[in-house]
């Protein structure tokens, strides 16, 4: 039997409740909200009314237990309560009776639908833009040959590149590598993609979703935080490598996400590397610096462009005076005009 607190209260939880639902705008906002979780800026393009009003109906709500708040990086969606109790009872009510040809929801849910398809034609058209196909990504692809693909036999890759034929290379090999190790136990290819900033991983999330492709996306940020890979693919767009200093930026952030044993494969424009020793000399050496082997290079040219690829190990056993030594050749080969 309860107690009278408890009954008070209990009165007291199905008064507000009753009272968030006494309101036509909100029941509408209920059903948007349970036809897929949406937020605040949607939901007021799709009824016609200002953010405020409809932050605070959603507040209200919200405070019932009749929606809940979710956060998704920086969006932030309201959908349906997912606990049991007088809440969700009457939410499964309030659901079954509203009439489906409710002129204002028709209304508000075509709307939506509008946004939602103008949203994803929009990121598709980025998508096109940003990742590219070329004869260039396709010498590339050439180029990286049999080795590279042997590398990714059940590694954890970590991927770096705008050439729809590089991308697609990998993960149609971790889909294929995912098939063979569900039938003999091995271990799947797992890959990330690194996105430079957070509209390049919305475009690269919209990408991978058209192409029904399964890969993580991660900003370099957010990469920070993240385990060690045995592989590394790095063919940085052309505004991210314009001097030495950029590539040994990117050779030191490279090695810390490499495992002992991993590999890295690079693509490093042929006219950064010109100096007092012939490019591929520089590049070995600008990798030994950083404890990486140089184990192969392959010139790429295509469409006025002209890349070094290189394939380097990274040195399991190192000497202590290893990391000194690294400064000290990096600093030179930076100073060298």
């Amino acid at each position: 039997m309860l107690s009278n607190y408890e009954t008070k209260a209990d009165s007291e939880l199905v008064a507000r409740t009753m009272r968030a639902v006494a309101d036509p705008a909100r029941v509408r906002l209920l059903r948007l909200c349970a036809d897929r979780a949406t937020s605040v800026s949607e939901l007021a393009a799709a009824t016609s009314d200002s953010e405020p009003n409809v932050s605070r109906h959603l507040k209200a709500l919200a405070q019932v237990g009749l929606l809940r708040r979710v956060r998704r990086g920086q969006r932030v969606e309201y959908q349906p309560t997912g606990e049991s109790g007088f809440a969700a009872d009457l939410l499964g009510l309030l659901l079954s009776r509203l009439a489906a040809d409710d002129a204002a929801l028709r209304e508000a849910r075509a709307r939506l639908h509008a946004i939602e398809a103008g949203a994803r034609a929009a990121l598709r058209g980025s998508a096109a833009d940003w990742v590219i196909a070329s004869r260039f990504g396709r010498n590339l692809r050439m180029a990286l040959g049999a080795e590279f693909e042997r590398d990714l036999d059940g590694a954890r890759v970590l991927l770096r590149s705008q050439h729809r034929e590089v991308l697609e290379l990998v993960l149609k090999n971790e889909a294929a590598l995912d098939i063979d190790a569900a039938a003999d136990g091995a271990g799947a290819q797992e890959t990330t993609l690194r996105a430079a900033s957070k509209p390049e991983k919305t475009v690269l999330q919209s990408w991978l979703e058209t192409e029904n492709f399964d890969a993580e996306v991660q900003t370099s940020a957010e990469l920070r935080a993240s385990g060690i890979f045995d592989v590394i693919f790095e063919a940085p767009l052309a505004d991210e490598l314009r001097d030495l200093e950029q590539l040994d930026s990117l050779l030191q952030r490279a090695r810390a996400q490499l495992a002992d044993g991993g590999v890295l494969w690079l693509v490093v424009p042929y006219d950064l590397l010109e100096g007092p020793s012939a490019p591929p000399l520089r590049l070995r050496a600008l990798l030994a610096a950083h404890d990486i082997d140089c184990l192969t290079l392959a010139p790429v040219e295509a469409e006025g462009r002209h890349v070094l690829a290189a394939r380097g190990r990274v040195r399991s056993t190192r000497k202590s005076a290893a990391p000194e030594r690294a400064r000290s050749e990096t600093n030179l080969l930076l100073e060298s005009p």
